[in-house]
């Protein structure tokens, strides 16, 4: 075990996946994956604490004032961290006068440590992604609204929800598919009932403009004659046990065996099952179960890589495994088309591999009010892509959570509608009239908004910037704003920030606003920060605000449909006439699915935006145009009398038009322009 003792002032954050707060002062925790709603008991899981979750990161982020050192315990073994006023070594305490000495270790193996300055939690998250890997780019389709319940099982129930999203206008990307889809829970088949022509019927999803994606197990059914199964076995793919025997859990199939992925000869032949899987026309996979889950059988049993290796040696990094061999399987299949996996577990690195969802949450304020700081934590330890079950995955949700939990995640970086089977129907029609039109407003808005997420990604491939964050990312804390105390209010890329009412029933909250001007969508006008001010939102608004001096592209009119155009969009210029600095983006596009991008073929613009008086000069640098040109309008919210834009040596005056527009349930009235074509 190693401890020292930080500043009186520390802060802790980080941890990966905890839900015991944002910040983590006072806190003493483990990293060891689990089965929550397995390995708790159901008072915890659903209004308590449950520590540990499914995903180990051992990962602490040290803020002393404004400036952050990271420190990562790369250990495959049980790790341990702790804030604590009093330790107790050897039978003795250290006092140390109302100072928190911080410790960490592991129970076994060898820990290297890695320190990491920043000196900002910018450069901190930058050098850490690059040490732990950053998020390859996903595919377009894998920032879209998703829909999942346990109980969706055939083409009929996929066939059913495209119609209803069609219906009513609401853009939707994934069509999940939980365990009944599988004959008798055997992974890698399809129930002749549900599916009685695989290829054709998922083929037909697909030309609808939706994926279908699957729940994949890491266990495989104990069944000699099964193919997976015999082809496993054949292979000396499945964990040992001590006496030399395939381990034998018991879950959704029954007698189950596991295969070992830290064999690579076991991660090759769960690849290759995987592949031929993927090729009926599956892009992408939700991995579940893979803690790793046993059911009732203890754990200590199951060895590693031929039995070499205690469980405790790989337990962690059991689901990394699975994602690696998954993803390669995937790119077997389809290797032009970038997969995207989301996993339930994960290790230090998953982030290379896949999205994170943060496992069984519940339909309730408890889970509501958790989803930021959790998020927030994993964002900032090395998983951008992550987010909750929108609406709470148990029990019974109610139509004003749903539209609390929308107005929350609409731009989480992973956005999916899942519960549980049994409970009532959370579809967002399957609520009254005026929830449904609230829900699809928001699943619209994400859609609007894609192009400025996508970019977020983009970014973050090259340079491991963070996706969500915390205020104190792109703010610096002050005695009159503590930032580090707001866990219930995130940035979404440095342009934009959220507050939501966190309340089922609740309209108003207090809101901080950090040293910046913004413009306030509730109140439709430029507001000052560097204050925290109290803000209603109506049942069609939530409290959002763009910071000055930001260029948010987004989508033309309102997205009615998943088909999105890159290449047409909007400029939302946030200058004020008073604005008296230069505004500068950067925006690529690509075709939003393949590695062509690595070759070369995409598009890139340098956006520079300058305010002089009452007038606006745009300058538009062509830095590549392999994916065709770009077509721009400009959205502006103050009154200017004239935009000019330069590209090349064409100048352009374009007229301002006096307009009004919707932005997340506000109305809105600023100035427009026409559409122009950038070469």
């Amino acid at each position: 075990m190693m401890q020292f003792v930080p500043p009186s002032n520390a802060e802790f954050y980080g941890m990966g996946e905890k839900n015991n707060g944002f910040e983590k002062s006072g806190v003493r925790t483990k990293f060891w994956n689990t089965d929550v709603w397995a390995d708790f008991h159901a008072d915890a899981y659903i209004n308590g604490t449950t520590d540990p979750m499914y995903v180990s990161i051992p990962y602490v982020i040290i803020k002393q004032d404004n400036t952050y050192v990271g420190i990562l315990i790369d250990n495959p073994y049980a790790s341990f961290m702790g804030v604590s006023p009093v330790v107790s070594i050897g039978g003795d305490q250290m006092k140390l006068e109302g100072r928190q000495p911080f410790f960490l270790g592991a129970e076994d193996g060898t820990a290297r440590i890695y320190v990491i300055v920043g000196p900002s939690l910018d450069a901190l998250t930058r050098k850490y992604q690059r040490l732990a890997g950053v998020t390859p780019r996903p595919p377009l389709w894998a920032l879209g609204y998703h829909q999942c319940r346990w109980g969706y099982q055939s083409h009929i129930c996929l066939d059913k929800l495209d119609k209803n999203f069609s219906k009513h206008g609401i853009p939707c990307d994934g069509l999940w598919l939980d365990i009944d889809y599988m004959d008798g829970y055997r992974v890698f088949t399809m129930d002749k009932k549900h599916f009685s022509s695989p290829v054709a019927q998922i083929a037909d999803v697909n030309k609808r403009g939706r994926k279908v994606v699957p729940i994949i197990d890491p266990g495989v059914k104990l069944d000699p004659g099964y193919k997976v199964y015999d082809e496993g076995a054949k292979a000396k793919a499945y964990c040992k046990t001590p006496s030399g025997k395939d381990f034998v859990g018991f879950v959704w199939p029954g007698a189950t065996v596991f295969p070992d992925f830290a064999s690579p000869k076991a991660r090759q032949w769960w690849a290759g099952q995987v592949a031929q899987f993927a090729r009926q026309g599956i892009y992408g996979a939700w991995l579940d179960m893979n803690d790793p889950a046993a059911g009732a059988s203890e754990l200590d049993p199951m060895l590693f890589n031929g039995g070499k290796w205690p469980h405790q040696a790989y337990h962690n990094q059991y689901a990394l495994g699975m994602a690696m061999a998954t993803r390669a399987g995937f790119l077997q299949a389809h290797p032009d088309k970038r997969p995207f996996l989301l996993s339930r577990s994960g290790f230090t690195g998953m982030g290379k591999y896949a999205a994170i969802w943060t496992g069984d949450n519940f339909s309730n304020e408890h889970h509501l009010k958790n989803a930021i700081p959790i998020s927030l934590n994993l964002a900032i330890s090395g998983i951008p892509f992550n987010g909750p079950d929108a609406g709470g995955f148990g029990g019974d949700t109610t139509a004003d959570l749903m539209v609390a939990w929308h107005k929350m995640q609409f731009l989480f970086p992973f956005l999916r509608n899942h519960t549980h089977t049994g409970t009532r129907d959370q579809e967002p029609w399957a609520f009254d009239r005026k929830t449904l039109v609230i829900l699809r407003d928001y699943i619209r808005q994400r859609y609007k908004l894609l192009p400025y997420l996508y970019n977020l990604y983009i970014e973050h491939e090259r340079t491991g910037a963070a996706i969500m964050r915390p205020l104190f990312y792109d703010f610096e804390d002050t005695r009159k704003l503590p930032l580090g105390k707001v866990g219930d209010q995130f940035m979404v890329g440095p342009a934009l920030m959220q507050a939501p009412v966190l309340s089922e029933k609740g309209m108003e909250r207090d809101v901080v606003l950090p040293r910046a001007k913004w413009f306030s969508l509730i109140d439709g006008k430029w507001i000052t920060g560097g204050r925290k001010l109290p803000v209603k939102q109506t049942a069609q608004t939530t409290p959002l605000y763009f910071r000055e001096g930001s260029i948010v592209p987004m989508q033309a009119g309102e997205r009615k449909t998943q088909v999105n155009d890159l290449k047409k969009i909007e400029l939302h210029l946030f200058l004020s006439v008073a604005f008296k600095s230069t505004a500068q983006y950067r925006y690529v596009f690509d075709d939003g699915e393949s590695f062509e991008y690595r070759k070369g073929f995409y598009s890139e613009y340098l956006i520079t935006v300058k305010a002089t008086g009452k007038k606006l000069g745009v300058d538009i640098q062509t830095i590549q145009n392999t994916s065709g040109p770009l077509e721009v309008s400009f959205v502006v919210y103050d009154s200017f009398d004239q935009l000019e834009t330069k590209s090349g040596k064409e100048v352009v005056k374009m007229e301002l038009k006096p307009s009004s527009w919707t932005l997340a349930g506000s109305k809105l009235r600023g100035f427009k322009t026409r559409f122009l074509k950038i070469n």
